[in-house]
């Protein structure tokens, strides 16, 4: 007998034994869409965009096989266990400049996991029809296909969010599911600190489906229980951080660690938001859409455990995007990567319905036609033959040739990846906003004269910062300027004494566009490269050489000229 207010079972919600064997035609088709789906992911692995955040991480990985550890040697305000995971891989391909793509290609298993998870999840609520397609709709998502092509922990951390629902969803709770959880769960936070919002929509996502268990039914749980499952989670969560903490404070760089991953992350003034109007109303509509899909669950025509967890299933990401929305200071696109494959476990089965109930016919392959409309929408956001790694390829081939290994080279977030820098923190977001309230220092300036820094890039830099390097480097090749400065121009006077000030000591030369001008430099002729201490200097030209720059040495000798065209530059979004 059908109970008043019982919502109707449709297929997208039966259970796995409720439908026929799929038909092999359509298992076909949805392999042929994922096949598709990868071969394209291997274009986009190569031609894909290169954010800003990718050599950053790189640049930490770099630090590993350089026996450089991060928080100390190199600055990172991540956790550690992506970056050293990676480092073999690193290591194994060697020095090249295109390192970050086959970077790139060493997260797809990570990729293919994270699908395989949203598989065996489907798996165990839906029929195999739903459970496939739901699959396959998820692997399509644009913004997290896209996404997770980037070098990144979140990929990892979206693996490791998927492993936890697995454990959590897939049967009957019990301390070994919880302890099992609790470990996924550590391995998380070892991963990215933003755990600390998995942990609270986890939270949030439990008590919503005790209530759903309660509203469908069921007898409340015993608190034995719950204090078991509890003792069970806290067991595992604090293996692996454990561990983690454990080697660092045997290095003795616990300090270290705690100001880069949790101080340096922490925003003076942050909790304002969390209470903020904007914020109250974030949680507000969360709250009306939460109240709405329990009230659904609680009356699908499942059996009441099942309810339980496909609320969990439901408000867990959910929850995740209304904590993240209402209380992260800083909103990127990759907070939202672990998002759309959880959330699609509830939203593509819906949609399935949803497409039933319009075309009225079990033939009509509407998952297939979704999905496609998902690849199209893939290929119109960024084609995948268009290369656009080029410019920051070239960063690296350009930083390779004009140093050497034991040069620093000042760039803003690692981007030159194989080189150290000299400044301690990068200039990130946190970083940006700490420097503007005066809670970090500017110390760039003096950092490129002490270390005798030759390259540099103006990216991102302080205002400060950004003078010195324009008015003690000149632009040499795309976003990279060496030492230098120019001396004269075409409109000089002939003859007329050039002085100027070396604010950064090295080994200098003169150029102009015939080649090595004549003249003297601090009153001996001029016959090539020599060291220029800091402090005022003279050149005096001999008849008219035109425009003639201070540089480098090194640079020339390495086939640069200041004279040579250079690439217009341009500021991306992920710049």
């Amino acid at each position: 007998m059908k109970h008043r207010g019982e919502i109707p079972e449709v297929e997208s919600l039966d259970t796995p034994q409720a439908e026929e064997k799929l038909p092999v035609a359509e298992r076909w088709l949805a392999l042929a869409l994922l096949g598709c789906g990868l071969i394209l992911r291997i274009l986009y692995i190569w031609h894909y965009r290169i954010d800003s955040d990718e050599p950053q991480h790189l640049h930490v990985v770099w630090g590993w096989t350089q026996g450089l550890l991060p928080y100390r040697d190199v600055f990172d305000n991540h956790s550690p266990l992506f970056q050293a995971l990676y480092a073999p891989l690193f290591h194994l391909l060697g020095v090249r400049a295109d390192i970050l793509l086959p970077m790139r290609a060493g997260e797809l298993p990570l990729f293919v996991l994270t699908i395989f998870c949203v598989w065996k999840i489907a798996r165990a609520f839906y029929s195999p029809r739903i459970a496939l397609w739901t699959t396959v709709l998820a692997a399509f998502v644009p913004p997290f296909y896209l996404n997770s092509i980037e070098f990144r922990p979140d990929q990892l951390w979206s693996l490791v969010w998927m492993l936890i629902l697995l454990a959590l969803t897939t049967g009957p709770i019990t301390a070994k599911r919880m302890w099992l959880a609790g470990l996924l769960c550590g391995l998380s936070f070892s991963v990215s600190m933003k755990t600390s919002l998995f942990l609270a929509a986890f939270v949030e996502a439990l008590i919503g489906a005790l209530i759903v268990r309660w509203a469908a039914g069921g007898l409340p749980l015993r608190w034995p229980q719950v204090l078991r499952w509890a003792g069970a989670w806290l067991a595992g969560v604090v293996i692996i951080p454990g561990l983690v903490v454990l080697y660092f404070h045997h290095l003795g760089m616990l300090e270290d660690m705690r100001y880069c991953m949790i101080t340096h992350n922490v925003l003076p003034g942050a909790s304002a938001r969390l209470f903020g109007s904007g914020a109250i109303k974030t949680w507000l509509k969360g709250a009306v859409v939460a109240v709405a899909a329990g009230y659904v669950i609680a009356h699908l025509k499942q059996p009441i455990p099942v309810r339980a967890r496909l609320a969990f299933l439901f408000f867990a990401p959910f929850l995740y995007l209304t904590t993240l929305v209402a209380s992260w200071p800083v909103l990127t696109s990759e907070d939202y990567l672990p998002f759309y494959p959880a959330m699609m476990l509830s939203v593509a089965p819906a949609l399935l319905w949803l497409a039933r109930l319009c075309v009225r016919s079990d033939r009509f392959p509407s998952g297939a036609v979704l999905a496609a409309a998902e690849l199209v929408g893939i290929l119109v956001t960024v084609s995948p033959f268009h290369d656009q790694t080029v410019d920051k390829i070239g960063i690296i081939a350009d930083t390779l040739r004009l140093t050497d290994p034991g040069d620093y080279v000042m760039d803003s977030k690692g981007e030159t990846i194989y080189r150290r820098r000299p400044y301690r923190f990068v200039i990130e977001s946190m970083t940006k906003h700490r420097l503007d309230k005066g809670i970090i220092k500017d110390t760039i300036p003096r950092e490129l004269v002490e270390k005798r820094v030759p390259l540099a890039t103006t990216m991102r830099m302080p205002h400060h910062a950004r003078d010195f390097i324009k008015k003690n480097y000149v632009p040499i090749a795309f976003r990279l300027f060496v030492l230098g400065k120019v001396l004269r121009d075409h409109k000089s006077p002939v003859g007329a004494p050039c002085e100027f000030m070396v604010q950064v000591p090295a080994r200098y030369t003169l150029a102009a566009a015939a080649g090595v001008p004549a003249g003297q430099l601090d009153g001996t002729p001029f016959a090539g490269p020599r060291d220029l201490a800091i402090g005022k200097h003279t050149y005096v030209p001999e008849g008219d050489p035109g425009k003639v720059v201070l540089i480098w040495a090194s640079a020339l000798e390495r086939g640069y000229s200041p004279f040579a065209k250079i690439k217009k530059d341009y500021k991306s979004p992920q710049d």
